[in-house]
């Protein structure tokens, strides 16, 4: 046998450290990233209705450049397995995935922004049209470098990875959305105190239920990047940046902002034909080189 040949599917390799030490290292790394971004807040403070100023891009280019080569070295030291057992695969297999994500936060919330215009709410742009074009671009850059893709990276790539390891699907998305609500409310608990707690810990377990379920289904994390991209560029562009007025916000959070999160999921599998793995245990493969 050629001895250059890679040997693929195996799940022995190089002794690493136990799968709780990695979890909650990596789990920590990710607090102390966005925790030290606090710092940069009193440099360049953010202030309301100014979210695309120096301090929100500071802050969105440093978790980006500290959270990625992060997940990298855990996954090459602590691991010890392939890049590729992340799915964050390259342009090419990417799109698709990345745009089922997408498709299955926007056609769910088409569906419910046409309710709310038959209950006769309205929603008008409250700038011209290139400005709110141009900010809406700035959004999507901002989400993608500080939400979406470092928060997928860690939780439903690196995390939902090694958990998968030794616990069924359904299990490992449900102990991956307990670590990320906790880690999520942790940072809001930090930023504005225990009152914050009772809203936000349901809210970041169910949104990271979804996100796991999604990762789950089409076992490629652009889809996650997509349905989180969808959802903070509508939630932040609609609500946070000023750029529209709303006539009855709470029938838009309703309606815009939680369907997609109750049916979601089932257009994924509609949308690909498939109803994913629940029972399994998938092992990390390492790849080898028979010498």
């Amino acid at each position: 046998m050629d001895p250059n040949i890679p040997r693929a599917g195996r799940t022995d390799g190089p002794a690493r450290p136990p799968l709780l030490l990695r979890i909650t290292a990596v789990t920590v790394a990710a607090a102390l990233i966005w925790y030290s971004l606090s710092a940069l807040n009193d440099l360049a403070p953010i202030e309301a209705g100014d979210s695309g100023n120096l301090a929100h891009w500071m802050n969105a280019l440093v978790a980006f450049a500290l959270a990625v080569p992060m997940v990298w070295a855990a996954r090459r030291f602590l691991d010890r397995r392939p890049w590729e057992g992340l799915r964050l695969t390259g342009p090419r297999e990417a799109w698709r995935p990345l745009l089922v994500g997408v498709a299955s936060w926007l056609l769910p919330a088409a569906l419910g922004l046409g309710v709310c215009l038959a209950l006769g709410v309205t929603i008008t742009p409250s700038a011209p049209t290139a400005e709110v074009v141009l900010s809406l671009v700035m959004v999507i850059v901002l989400v993608l470098l500080y939400e979406a893709l470092p928060e997928e990276l860690i939780f439903r790539g690196y995390l939902f990875r090694n958990l998968n390891t030794v616990m069924s699907g359904w299990a490992t998305v449900l102990s991956q959305a307990v670590l990320f609500g906790l880690w999520g409310t942790g940072l809001w608990v930090f930023s504005h105190g225990w009152g914050v707690l009772a809203e936000r810990l349901p809210l970041f377990i169910g949104m990271a239920v979804v996100l796991g379920c999604l990762r789950l289904v089409t076992g490629n994390l652009w889809a996650c990047v997509g349905f989180h991209l969808a959802f903070q560029v509508g939630a932040q562009g609609l609500l946070s940046w000023g750029l529209f007025e709303v006539s009855d916000l709470d029938t838009v959070m309703g309606t815009v902002f939680m369907l997609p999160f109750v049916l979601g999921v089932l257009t994924t599998m509609l949308l690909l034909r498939d109803t994913g793995t629940w029972s399994e245990r998938i092992p990390d493969q390492v790849e080898e080189r028979i010498r």
